[in-house]
């Protein structure tokens, strides 16, 4: 912590104290938002362990999390005579396992990053209904499961555009934003600093709400050049997403529920489906289908989190030299039942499932192909009542069992030079399944 606070620029403390002096007159407000995750995730050998997963994004995160992630989100809003209304955001993202876009920026990939930096206009004279945005920004149209630790729609860049043009039939977001994935290009051969450094540019379109209802359509267009390192590589992509959002439980009960259909060609395909940035190998006819089912359900005293997608690949190609790609079948299903003991206690218990059957891992025997089964039970202090209620203290016990046939794609390493993967930890001993215990606190504010 002594670290995070040495690293928050002087600038930013500096903004802190303006916005007090500032608050006399009524024009500005300075507000701070945050998140925060932190445990210990060990085994029954009393070793700390890492999570357990195979799928490239995301994981059944109860009791499943030995990492340690801080976001500060500091936002100034400033408010003219006129009504004209600014807001001057930013994110700072501390995470000692990093894992995600543009936070791996040094060596370490553990310092202080800016991951946002951007302005909003909005109820300017000629436009009072649109909110104007320009920066370095995460798509307020991103979606996550937080079940499953997955943003299924993630685009996120440096650009502009604008949110809630009402187009009488629906409404209307729009915005360009350029991405460069530095954490993956430390990990491969390519030169930054080269002119021409391929950035993703991509344009993406939201209609909301289409003719009054609970339906969402994305188009979304890719365009980055062709590195010298993949000759083969797509240039463009192109994608659509469809979201349907029902009212409560499918109109059941209480919660929410969501379906979403996605497809993408190109560099919209495979690691690139639903967002941007990660399809530098694609090839021009790489292809993915995707559907997702993201739930909650509300049931007296009980609430039942519920999360599943199946994702079909077609060409993939993951970072290899393959010239045709290989086809990748994908799908998870979980749900995680929470019950409210008293004000301040609560259960909660996981049961996730997820499949992979995809040659590139050959597994132990040339499998490559099978399944792993998490349950985790946690007993949680709260500190209100309700599913989404934070901060809480969980104590968890987890248990995962996995085929020997995605061994190798658990927590394998990828051996660039032999084009071979090795064990990883949970596998290099030959079991196949593992008992976890630990404690973790998550905070949002």
């Amino acid at each position: 912590m002594i670290k995070l606070i040495k690293s928050i620029p002087l600038s930013l403390l500096a903004l802190g104290v303006m916005s007090d002096c500032a608050r006399a007159e009524q024009q500005y407000d300075f507000a701070l938002h945050g998140y925060l995750r932190s445990g210990i995730l060990a085994n029954s050998d009393g070793n700390r362990s890492d999570s357990l997963g195979l799928m490239p994004d995301g994981k059944w995160r109860l009791g499943n999390e030995e990492d340690t992630k801080i976001e500060l989100l500091p936002q100034v809003t400033l408010t003219s005579d006129s009504g004209v209304v600014a807001r001057v955001k930013a994110n700072l993202t501390h995470q000692s396992k990093c894992t995600s876009d543009w936070n791996c920026l040094d060596d370490d990939g553990k310092s202080i990053q800016f991951r946002e930096g951007f302005v909003e206009l909005s109820n300017l004279d000629f436009a009072p209904d649109i909110t104007f945005w320009g920066g370095k920004r995460y798509s307020s149209s991103n979606t996550s499961s937080h079940q499953f630790d997955w943003e299924y729609i993630q685009y996120n860049g440096t650009g502009g555009g604008f949110d809630g043009m009402d187009l009488g039939f629906a409404k209307l977001d729009a915005g360009i934003y350029a991405f460069s994935p530095t954490d993956e290009t430390d990990a491969f051969p390519v030169d930054k600093n080269e002119q021409g450094y391929p950035d993703d540019y991509s344009l993406n379109v939201w209609l909301k709400k289409i003719a009054g209802t609970g339906f969402d359509l994305e188009l979304i267009g890719h365009r980055m050049n062709r590195n010298e390192n993949h000759p083969t590589a797509a240039q463009h992509g192109y994608g659509v997403t469809g979201v349907y959002n029902f009212d409560g439980f499918y109109g059941l009960t209480g919660g929410y529920s969501r379906v979403v259909f996605q497809y993408g060609r190109g560099l919209a395909a495979g690691d690139s489906l639903g967002k941007n940035g990660w399809g530098w190998a694609n090839l021009n006819d790489t292809q993915s289908w995707r559907v997702v089912l993201d739930n909650l359900a509300t049931v007296g005293d009980w609430e039942f989190a519920t999360f599943a997608f199946y994702q079909k690949d077609k060409n993939y190609r993951w970072w290899s030299s393959d010239n045709d790609g290989w086809g990748r079948t994908s799908w998870v299903a979980g749900i995680r039942p929470y019950q409210q003991i008293t004000r301040n206690f609560a259960m909660q218990y996981e049961l996730g499932y997820e499949y992979l059957d995809d040659d590139n891992y050959k597994g132990v025997g040339g499998k490559g192909k099978g399944g792993l089964t998490k349950i985790t039970v946690a007993p949680t202090l709260t500190f209100d009542s309700g599913f989404w209620t934070r901060p809480q203290l969980r104590f968890f016990a987890t248990w995962a069992k996995w085929d020997k046939g995605v061994s190798d794609a658990l927590d394998g390493t990828y051996n660039w030079d032999t084009n071979t993967i090795s064990a990883g930890g949970y596998t290099r001993s030959g079991k196949t399944d593992t008992l976890n215990f630990g404690v973790q606190a998550e905070v949002w504010f």
